[in-house]
Formats: structure tokens, C-alpha cells, sequence
């Protein structure tokens, strides 16, 4: 009898164990399943259409008309945009301040990259490069590694890079009403750390999908670097320098920045 009871408690026990066990192994995999998915994104894309005045340029060196008639020609219309953010409807910013573009004429579609999906009401960029990039020598495959975007022509982090290179030939009669033989040629290279600028788009709603691209169309109009700029003075149509990006034309074209972008409606 009490053989009998020794095995009835050794079966007990053994139950008991594979029981707790079952249990157990059942429990871990509940908490595995449980796990959160990770966050659905589109991607934003930038399509910057480059502009002089009403007219988007397509081609180099051809003479555009502007809507007060002056006559402008493109021989380089192209800036570094960096810091970008997506702002969404709520406020909140999503940051993409690790990634850099050159915006130059031929390529107007900017892959920007991965934001989470949701409603979104305006985009923040910088044209120019912060301090530290600025006085970061080029590495070789690099946008930074462009001869157009020095301002010699080698890369010298005493200058730091430019920011902006827009050249042509304007008209620059008073009157607006001088031939094409007679148009001025323009040189605007605009950098040097004081000249960084932040861009705050105004608002304009905009959606993002999961795993779709959403593009964002925004206009550089680049007539607006004349913007208070007496043309009949030649020395007021060359900023080629960094030391003649402090002079007085040179901030003044400079603050002419802000003014470029708008959204394509």
C-alpha cells in the first residue's frame, strides 16, 4: 500500500511539471506575437522646377522675356539645399538634417527619403551648408566635390563653399528695352556662413501614403536675386568672391534668397 502511494505522488509531481512547462512555452510565444509592427512610411520628393520669373528655363543661353519685359539668358542656375524637415498638420517636425542636395537645372526630382504616413501641412530647408560642412574638404564622389560650387578652382575651407551659383546675361537698360547684343553678363556666387539660410515654406497640405512616393513641386524663381539690384552699374552684376559676399551687393543679392521659392500651383 504504501508502494502504491509512492507512485501515486511521483505521478502527481510529474504531471504537475510538464503542466507548469506547457504553460509556460504557451506564454512566451503570446508575448512574441504581441510585438508592435513598425511604423508605415511613404517617401518625400522634392521636384524643384527652376524658373526666371513666369518662365520655367529648359534650356541654357536662351533669352527669356520676364513679365516687365527685361530680357534674361541661364548659363548656371543651381544651390545646395540642406536641413529639411516635414512639418506635419499637427506641428510636430519630422528631421531630415542628414541629407544634402544640389539642386542644378538638369534634374528637377530630389529623393529625400523616409517620413512616417500622415498629414502634412509644410517642408523647412536651408540653402547653404552649415558651418561644419562648409569647412569639410570634399570627398571624392561627393556632391560637394563640384568645381561649379567652389569659388576657385580648388575647394579652400577659408571660403567654404557656394551656396549659390546663378550667372547669365540681363538686359540692363532702364526701360527694359535694350537688344540681346547689347545684354550684360551676371555672375552671382553667394556663400560664406553668413549667408545660410533658412527657408520656411508657407502652408500647403500634403499627404503621405505607405510605401508611395509624395512629391512636394516647389518653384525657384531665380529673377528674384535682382530684387533691388541697380543693373545699370556692372559692378552691381558680378559677386564671384567670398570677400565679395560682404560688400553691399553682396549681402543685398544675398537677401534675396528668401524671396526665390514658392509652391507650384
Amino acid at each position: 500500500m504504501q508502494s502504491n502511494n509512492i507512485s501515486k505522488a511521483i505521478f502527481l509531481a510529474i504531471s504537475l511539471t510538464i503542466f507548469i512547462s506547457i504553460f509556460s512555452c504557451k506564454k512566451d510565444s503570446s508575448t512574441t506575437t504581441t510585438t508592435n509592427p513598425a511604423t508605415p512610411t511613404g517617401t518625400l520628393v522634392l521636384h524643384l522646377h527652376t524658373n526666371v520669373d513666369s518662365n520655367e528655363v529648359d534650356f541654357y543661353d536662351t533669352v527669356y522675356h520676364t513679365t516687365a519685359g527685361r530680357k534674361i539668358s541661364v548659363s548656371r542656375a543651381q544651390l545646395f539645399i540642406s536641413h529639411i524637415q516635414a512639418v506635419q498638420l499637427n506641428g510636430a517636425v519630422i528631421d531630415l538634417s542628414g541629407i544634402s542636395i544640389l539642386k542644378v537645372m538638369e534634374n528637377e526630382e530630389y529623393v529625400i527619403g523616409k517620413i512616417p504616413v500622415g498629414n502634412y501641412k509644410s517642408v523647412n530647408f536651408s540653402v547653404g551648408l552649415d558651418n561644419t560642412v562648409n569647412t569639410t574638404a570634399p570627398t571624392v564622389g561627393s556632391i560637394f566635390n563640384n568645381p561649379t560650387m567652389w569659388f576657385n578652382s580648388s575647394y579652400a575651407s577659408s571660403d567654404g563653399y557656394v551656396f549659390a551659383n546663378f550667372q547669365g546675361k540681363i538686359d540692363t537698360t532702364t526701360h527694359a528695352n535694350g537688344t540681346v547684343t547689347n545684354m550684360q553678363p551676371f555672375v552671382y556666387k553667394i556663400g560664406t556662413n553668413a549667408h545660410f539660410t533658412n527657408i520656411n515654406m508657407p502652408e500647403q497640405d500634403f499627404a503621405v501614403l505607405a510605401n508611395t512616393k509624395q512629391y512636394v513641386h516647389i518653384i525657384i524663381d531665380y529673377n528674384k536675386f535682382f530684387n533691388g539690384v541697380p543693373l545699370n552699374q556692372s559692378a552691381n552684376l558680378n559677386v564671384s568672391t567670398a570677400a565679395a559676399n560682404s560688400t553691399a551687393i553682396g549681402n543685398l543679392v544675398a537677401a534675396n534668397i528668401v524671396s526665390l521659392f514658392h509652391y507650384e500651383q
